[in-house]
């Protein structure tokens, strides 16, 4: 019983360290300028739904988004396209 709990044990942790993919950056400015919490919150709320997508910081004060996604589902070209949805252009940083 001991040895099949040990290797169930093994067997998950080797799966939790193969599903952990390496993660890109995308740095991009907004056109029109976020200028407000209401402008973040379109942002994240909406960009989000990007396949690959796995976390969104924004900046005001530095007019700044940053992206951190999974480079395997999701391309530059597909949050330009989700940009654009929303009213807003990007470029990269």
């Amino acid at each position: 019983m001991k040895k099949y709990l040990l290797m169930a044990w093994l067997l998950a942790t080797a799966g939790n360290m193969i599903a952990k993919a390496p993660a890109d950056t995308l740095t991009v400015t907004t056109l029109p300028q976020m200028h407000c919490q209401k402008c973040e919150n379109k942002i994240k709320s909406n960009i989000r739904f990007v396949k690959g997508t796995k976390k969104i910081e924004t900046s005001v004060d530095d007019q700044r988004v940053t992206i951190i996604y999974d480079g395997k589902k999701a391309k530059y070209e597909d949050y330009v396209a989700a940009f654009r949805k929303i009213g807003y252009e990007i470029k990269k940083k």
